[in-house]
């Protein structure tokens, strides 16, 4: 399924998860997740990106991978935060 959907051999996947020490790209867990790793990708031009856990992957998909959203959405948080 790698090589078809993502054109990765199981040996590349394997060495960019071992880039990124066994964690996500984005949070650092090490733990994938229920649907375990994926693999991050542009859906414009199909580029892989990174792997990330099941998380990360779908938070970034529901922003529709748009950074301005994703800024936006941090700094809405920072604004919002409870006094601790």
């Amino acid at each position: 399924m790698l090589k078809r959907k993502y054109g990765l051999t199981v040996e590349e996947f394997d060495g960019m998860l071992a880039a990124q020490d066994g964690r996500c790209a984005i949070c650092a867990t090490d733990t994938p997740g229920v649907k375990g790793w994926c693999v991050d990708h542009c859906h414009d031009s199909g580029r892989v990106r990174g792997v990330l856990c099941t998380s990360c992957n779908t938070a970034i998909g529901q922003m529709k991978d748009n950074p301005v959203r994703l800024r936006a959405a941090a700094d809405y948080l920072e604004r919002n935060q409870a006094d601790g």
